[in-house]
């Protein structure tokens, strides 16, 4: 084992000496089933922006979006464009609602807007599915990096990055995870905001003079035709508004309002942050014309831009990137088995204690499937992976909470078949794609508005509305304390 670049390593070493010692800090403020899944619901809003930043500028859109606009140009900047829409969803018409509904689960939500263990355990499932497919990518942007930058085996990147995730979620809780999410969201935007400007200086700061050096890559129909372009931003936009591990965060809000300016400062970070990443890859086409690579535009960028050191810098922001988006995701999938299946269905009784320890032993467990299917991953780029899971989630929560939170004559059978079609319908056009037998990259052309479809005609043929749909509409919609 080589190792290309010490300053690079120490970095790392520094970034996950901090996350450890935040990790060890927060130990003692996890107590309770409330302070481990959702930090006890004290979180202010400008740090649950700050910590929803850092959970969702992953390695999909730090090293992902670079590298898809540096290989395809303009097709590549729809992933900025999804990936940032879906907030404007989530500030209009679900994060107050969800927050106020009070929780730990989206399954929690879905299972107590309609009362049904059918629907909590469909929830679950899908939480489950869009959470690892969601952290494979993860997985996949730190292999990739550590392989190429300091010579590490791939395997022993992800192992090691998987392990240290894990460990941190076990301990800390989401208390931890908020803190180092914090952290790792100012280490993120820094990194992204230094390596534009000193790419623009090359250019005189002027976009038009960048965009000058690419003739070939200013126009879209590179890589994706209209249809395709379409489908990827619903999904994106919609499957945003759908993510199990973004959703849960609001239930860390002390109120509604709270959770609704949340949602404001995670549009500035993010947008702005968006709005860095394509002139990124832009950057990388530019100076290092096909010397760059579909993971590792941004830090070979970073290398030729600020040397060895600023190369250290950006390794260590993406390896960041990885810990924070990964150790949100398995706090949702550890909330789906250990909360909703273990002590919602399996074990009501259960004791704080036990309810813990099971936490505990489902965030170990999920940390070992994510190691070994992100190890089989290698070679997919990391945005395009994201994009299924966004599919997946636009395709079938994003519905469902929508029109559960908006229409009181959605039912439990068309919330549970909008649910299982949505899962179902663009799981199989995902994995049809992926061995050839049709072009369609992103199903939520399709699936969407079906699933919307099937909802409305089966909750109007069962027309069997929970009795308590009022109270539950008044408590999400018109609380008290707001």
């Amino acid at each position: 084992m080589t190792f290309d670049n010490p300053l690079a390593i120490i970095l790392v070493i520094l970034i996950v000496g901090i996350s450890v010692a935040v990790t060890i800090f927060s130990r003692r403020f996890t107590r309770t089933t409330a302070d481990f899944y959702v930090a006890g619901r004290g979180v202010s809003a400008v740090q649950n922006a700050m910590a929803l930043s850092g959970d969702y500028m992953s390695a999909a859109t730090f090293l992902g979006i670079a590298g898809l606009v540096w290989l395809y140009g303009y097709d590549g900047i729809w992933y900025s464009v999804g990936f940032f829409g879906g907030w404007v969803l989530l500030l209009l018409f679900l994060a107050s609602p969800i927050r106020r509904f009070g929780a730990y689960t989206i399954a929690d939500f879905v299972s107590g807007r309609f009362h049904s263990k059918k629907l909590r355990l469909v929830a679950m499932m899908g939480t489950i599915l869009i959470s690892v497919l969601y952290i494979i990518p993860q997985l996949v942007g730190v292999g990739d990096i550590l392989v190429i930058l300091l010579g590490w085996d791939y395997a022993t990147g992800v192992i090691i990055a998987g392990i240290l995730m894990t460990i941190y979620v076990v301990v800390g809780g989401m208390k931890a995870t908020t803190y180092n999410q914090i952290i790792q969201c100012v280490i993120l935007w820094t990194a992204m905001f230094v390596t534009v400007f000193l790419a623009l200086q090359q250019f005189g700061f002027s976009y038009n003079n960048l965009l000058t050096e690419v003739p070939g890559f200013t126009q879209p129909g590179n890589w994706l035709d209209f249809q395709n372009s379409f489908s990827l931003i619903l999904g994106l936009v919609l499957g945003t508004a759908g993510l199990p591990h973004v959703l849960i965060r609001y239930y860390t809000n002390p109120s509604g309002k709270s959770a609704r300016w949340t949602t404001v400062g995670t549009l500035l970070i993010i947008g702005t942050f968006y709005m860095m990443a394509p002139i990124a890859g832009f950057g990388s086409r530019a100076i290092l014309g096909d010397a760059g690579g579909q993971n590792t535009a941004l830090p070979l960028l970073a290398q030729v831009l600020g040397g060895e050191a600023f190369l250290g810098v950006v390794v260590a922001a993406a390896f960041a990137a990885v810990l924070s988006t990964v150790a949100g995701l398995l706090l949702a999938t550890t909330g789906a088995i250990a909360h909703d299946l273990y002590t919602s269905l399996l074990n009501p009784e259960a004791s704080e204690e036990k309810q813990l320890k099971v936490a505990k032993l489902s965030t170990v467990a999920v940390g070992i499937l994510a190691i070994i299917v992100g190890i089989l991953a290698q070679g997919f780029n990391v945005a395009f992976l994201v994009g299924l899971a966004f599919a997946i989630a636009a395709s079938s929560f994003f519905p469902v909470l929508l029109i559960g939170t908006w229409w009181r004559g959605v039912t439990e059978k068309g919330a549970l078949a909008g649910l299982l079609f949505g899962i179902i319908s663009s799981t199989s056009i995902i994995i049809t794609n992926i061995i050839g037998l049709h072009g369609l990259t992103s199903p939520a052309i399709l699936t969407v508005p079906l699933t919307f479809i099937i909802i409305f005609i089966v909750s109007k043929i069962d027309g069997k509305i929970p009795p308590d749909t009022d109270e539950f509409m008044y408590k999400v919609h018109m609380p008290i304390e707001d």
